[in-house]
């Protein structure tokens, strides 16, 4: 499944990397520049998840694995679609 984070004239400035929480609700976890990118995987963003850890302990036990989508947001402050989810 592809995904276009923003039209091409927009120039990216960065991606918001975001955990679902429920039906619709996300929050957000991270930002994420192009000096991150390709730093575990070659030209990729590569999360690793570690839940009950600082600084956001989900304090209880995780129901199933958690999910996250990715944005990119431009340099004019544009956000686009949420990528597809990715669970782990």
């Amino acid at each position: 499944m592809s995904w276009d984070p923003l039209p091409a004239s927009a120039n990216v400035a960065f991606y918001r990397v975001y955990e679902r929480k429920g039906t619709g609700t996300y929050w957000m976890l991270a930002i994420v520049t192009d000096a991150a990118l390709g730093l575990q995987v070659a030209g990729q963003l590569a999360i690793v998840d570690a839940p009950d850890f600082w600084p956001w302990p989900s304090s209880g036990v995780t129901a199933g694995p958690r999910s996250y989508v990715v944005t990119a947001v431009s340099m004019r402050g544009l956000e686009g679609p949420l990528s597809a989810e990715v669970s782990g």
